[in-house]
């Protein structure tokens, strides 16, 4: 049985993942800082590590779930 996700996390995972992308539509992965994720997202650096290690895990996470 797979274990459901809290919703706050889901909401934190969407609006991290919703930022990324429209960032990327502007820019390379490369040059984008996870302070401006974070700013996008309307998160807390803290939250943001509290779930990845950096940019490319969330990079990877987003990939994965496609």
């Amino acid at each position: 049985m797979e274990k459901k996700m809290d919703l706050r996390i889901v909401k934190t995972y969407t609006a991290l993942t919703v930022a990324l992308e429209s960032l990327l539509l502007e820019k390379p992965l490369q040059e984008i800082t996870v302070s401006e994720i974070c700013e996008k997202a309307m998160i807390r650096r803290a939250t943001f590590y509290k779930h990845f290690g950096d940019k490319n895990e969330l990079f990877a996470f987003i990939l994965k779930e496609m």
